[in-house]
C-alpha cells in the first residue's frame, strides 16, 4: 500500500494517544515546572543529545542495556567472555569459537551494542575479573581500498603508524604475527579482540581479505605461545555468508547474532529517554510529535538514526523560529509539535527535486526505483553500486513490471546517458575515483572500478511520495512501497 497522508496519520496518533489506556505505551515526558530552566538551554541540550555522535558515545561510555537490544547484547557478551577466557587458556581444540558474525539492517544498534559490551568487559578486566585483552576496531567503509585494511590493522597492532607499508607487506607481517613469529619492535599481546565493522565493503573479487581476517583467529589458536585473535564481523547484509565462497564461510564459522529493525515502541522509548534525560524539567517535545516521528521511521526502515535526525531537525527549526521571532505558537514557551515534525519530513526533499522526480521519463523512473530497491535489499549503508549491478537490477525490475514502457531495459550506453542527466538534476551522485572502495563491488573492476559508482541523492520515501500520483505509481508501489504506510 502507498504512504498514508501525514495529516491522516497525525489525527490517528492524536486520537490514539488521547484514548490511551494505562497498559499501553505512554511516553512519560515531565510537565513544565515553575522552576524550569530557560527553554533556550533545554533546547540546546536536547539538540546536542540527538546527534548521532552523542548517541553512540552514550552507550559506549556507560554500559546500558540498550532498548530492544538486551538479548543481542547478552549474546555478544557471552561469546566474548568465552572466547577471551578460552584464548587465555590456550584452547586449541576448537571448543571455543573465535569469530562472531553480527548482521542486521543499518541503524539497528549493531556497532553500539558491541562497543557497549566491550566497554563493560574492559572495566571487568581492570577489576581483575577477566583476563587481559586489547581491543581494536576497523571500518571497511573508511578504507580507500579493501586491501588497506591490512595496513591499518598492522599499524594498530605494531604501533608503527608512520611506516605506511604496502598492503601485501602488511598482510605478510600479520600472517607471520598470528603464526607465532616474534617481532622485537612490536608489543607483546596475549589476546586481541578486533571489531571489523562494515565488512560488506571488504569483499573483493577473490574474497581474500575476508578470508584472511577470519582465518587468522583459527591460525592463532593453533599456536601454543603467541597472540590470540578474536574477530567480530559486522555486516548490513544479513545473507552475506551465503554470497561468499565456501572457504570463506567456513572461516566465518556458525556463531552469529542477528539484529532486527527497531519497531515503533522501541523508537518511542529511545527518543523519549534521550529527550527526557537532558531536559527533565522542561517539555521540549510534545508526546504526539515523538510518536509521529517514530511511526514514520519504523514504517520505512526502522533505522534509529533517521529518527534521531528527524527529531533533531524539528527541534532546531523551532529553536531558530523563536530566535528569529517568527514562531507564532507559544514563542515564550516553545515546544516541538507534531506539525513541526511533519514540516521537517516534507522539507527533506524540496519542491524542485520532487517535481524532477514526478516528471521523470519511464527510463528515469525505472532507474530511480531500481536504485532505491538495490539500496533497500542490499543493506549497504552508503548505497554505492556499480554499473553491472544497476543494469542487472533495472532489467529485473523492467521485466517484472509488465509494462512495455520500461522494456527493453536501457542499454549500457543509454544507462550512462540517463545517469548523467539524473546527476545534473542532483537526484543521483556519480563517483569515479579509481582508488575508492565505497562500493561493495568496487574491486571487481580490476583497477578499482573504471565506470562511475552510483548512489541515490534522495531518500527512498521521497521517490515513493513523488511518484505515487504519476503513471509510474504501480512501478514504485511494487518495488518500494511494501513496508511503507
Amino acid at each position: 500500500s502507498s504512504c498514508i497522508k501525514d495529516d491522516m496519520l497525525r489525527k490517528a496518533i492524536e486520537s490514539d494517544m488521547d484514548n490511551t489506556d494505562e497498559g499501553q505505551i505512554k511516553p512519560s515526558i515531565p510537565s513544565v515546572q515553575e522552576d524550569q530552566p530557560p527553554w533556550r538551554e533545554s533546547f540546546q541540550r536536547v539538540i546536542r543529545k540527538l546527534t548521532l555522535t552523542q548517541a553512540s558515545s552514550d552507550a559506549y561510555d556507560d554500559y546500558v542495556a540498550l532498548v530492544g537490544r538486551g538479548k543481542e547484547q547478552g549474546e555478544i557478551s557471552s561469546f566474548l567472555r568465552a572466547a577471551i577466557k578460552g584464548a587465555n587458556n590456550s584452547c586449541s581444540d576448537g571448543s571455543t569459537s573465535s569469530s562472531l558474525f553480527v548482521a542486521g539492517p543499518p541503524g539497528t544498534g549493531k556497532t553500539v551494542s558491541v562497543c557497549s559490551v566491550i566497554n563493560k568487559l574492559q572495566q571487568e578486566q581492570v577489576e581483575g575479573l577477566l583476563p587481559d585483552f586489547d581491543f581494536f576496531s576497523l571500518n571497511g567503509m573508511e578504507m580507500r581500498h579493501p586491501f588497506e585494511s591490512y595496513v591499518k590493522f598492522w599499524e594498530l597492532i605494531s604501533g608503527h603508524a608512520k611506516d605506511r607499508l604496502a598492503p601485501e607487506v602488511a598482510a605478510t607481517k600479520l600472517d607471520r604475527y598470528f603464526s607465532g613469529t616474534f617481532f622485537k619492535d612490536v608489543p607483546r599481546r596475549s589476546t586481541i579482540v578486533l571489531m571489523l565493522d562494515e565488512i560488506d565493503y571488504l569483499v573483493t573479487k577473490k574474497e581474500s581479505v575476508l578470508y584472511n581476517f577470519f582465518d587468522w583467529p583459527k591460525q592463532s589458536f593453533e599456536v601454543q605461545h603467541g597472540p590470540r585473535l578474536i574477530v567480530i564481523g559486522i555486516s548490513n547484509t544479513v545473507n552475506l555468508p551465503s554470497q561468499l565462497k565456501a572457504s570463506v564461510r567456513s572461516r566465518l564459522g556458525s556463531a552469529r547474532c542477528d539484529f532486527k529493525s527497531y519497531n515503533v515502541n522501541d523508537i518511542i522509548k529511545i527518543l523519549t529517554n534521550k529527550i527526557e534525560s537532558d531536559s527533565p524539567n522542561y517539555k521540549v517535545f510534545d508526546k504526539h510529535a515523538i510518536v509521529f516521528a517514530s511511526r514514520k521511521v519504523a514504517a520505512v526502515t526502522g533505522d534509529i538514526r533517521k529518527a534521531l535526525q528527524t527529531c533533531r531537525a524539528a527541534a532546531e527549526a523551532v529553536f531558530q523560529q523563536v530566535e528569529k521571532g517568527t514562531r507564532k505558537d507559544k514563542p515564550g514557551n516553545p515546544i516541538v509539535t507534531i506539525k513541526d515534525v511533519q514540516m521537517v519530513c516534507r522539507e527533506k526533499i524540496g519542491s524542485v527535486m520532487s517535481n524532477a522526480i514526478a516528471f521523470s521519463t519511464p527510463f528515469q523512473a525505472l532507474i530511480l526505483v531500481s536504485l532505491g530497491a538495490l539500496a533497500r535489499h542490499s543493506g549497504r549503508e552508503m548505497g554505492f553500486f556499480d554499473i553491472g549491478e544497476l543494469m542487472t537490477k533495472t532489467e529485473a525490475v523492467a521485466n517484472s513490471s509488465g509494462n512495455l514502457e520500461y522494456t527493453p531495459a536501457p542499454s549500457f550506453h543509454e544507462l550512462l546517458e540517463i545517469l548523467i542527466r539524473l546527476a545534473e538534476a542532483r537526484l543521483v551522485r556519480l563517483h569515479t575515483e579509481k582508488s575508492t572502495s565505497s562500493s561493495f563491488r568496487c574491486s571487481q573492476g580490476g583497477n578499482g572500478g573504471v565506470w562511475p559508482l552510483i548512489t541515490l541523492n534522495v531518500d527512498e520515501c521521497d521517490i515513493v511520495s513523488a511518484l505515487k500520483n504519476t503513471p509510474h505509481s504501480q512501478l514504485v508501489e511494487k518495488q518500494l512501497s511494501g513496508s511503507l504506510f
